[in-house]
């Protein structure tokens, strides 16, 4: 009955998350990344080879009702972790520092982006040192769960994502507890005009 009960929870997981959207943004990833690392003819095949493999062994994964959700997840990560090494021994060790080399430059960027928000904030809402140091922490603790969270291999996509949106959810409202109710409002606004200017760039 508990074997029962687990497989349905199986169902509910393994039906979400693998859209057309989705898929075509992680295609467009892999043909970006295959571009910057001047992957050869055989690496490319080989590459193809590893992803047919892994999406085949992945749908009829998705498609065995019989599986617990806890062997479903134990499956689907060494699926994963297999796909990974296949592919890092394809790379060669100059391929693979552009791929870790590309992975730091996005942490850099990323925080200086987060660097450079703070600050406009700062400006824009008159925020005190206190108020800056208290959300900078704030931030900081997110980036960490944010990270945990994506490398926990025992979560499937649809309970990580639940997850992230509980994490930016609780932010949220950690955010309020350290703005006045004068800069918050003043903080919407400016969301609604970077709302509306994206609207209308997306448009054109």
């Amino acid at each position: 009955m508990a074997q029962q009960a687990d497989s349905s929870q199986h169902h509910s997981f393994t039906g979400r998350g693998f859209g057309g959207k989705r898929m075509a943004m992680n295609h467009r990833r892999a043909f970006n990344m295959a571009s910057k690392l001047q992957l050869t003819d055989a690496q490319k095949q080989q590459m193809k080879t590893v992803n047919d493999d892994y999406h085949k062994q992945l749908t009829a994964l998705q498609a065995n009702d019989k599986l617990s959700l806890g062997d479903y997840k134990t499956q689907l990560a060494a699926l994963r972790k297999s796909r990974k090494d296949q592919v890092s021994n394809i790379l060669t060790d100059d391929q693979k520092k552009m791929v870790a080399d590309r992975k730091q430059n996005m942490q850099i960027n990323m925080q200086a982006r987060s660097a450079g928000n703070l600050e406009r904030m700062k400006l824009k809402l008159g925020l005190s040192d206190d108020q800056v140091a208290k959300i900078k922490t704030q931030r900081e603790q997110l980036h960490s769960q944010v990270k945990e969270l994506r490398e926990n291999t025992s979560l499937l996509p649809e309970q990580k994502r639940d997850q992230m949106k509980t994490l930016f959810a609780q932010q949220k409202d950690e955010l309020k507890s350290v703005l006045t109710p004068e800069q918050l409002s003043k903080l919407e606004s400016m969301k609604k005009q970077h709302m509306h200017y994206r609207s209308h760039s997306d448009a054109k």
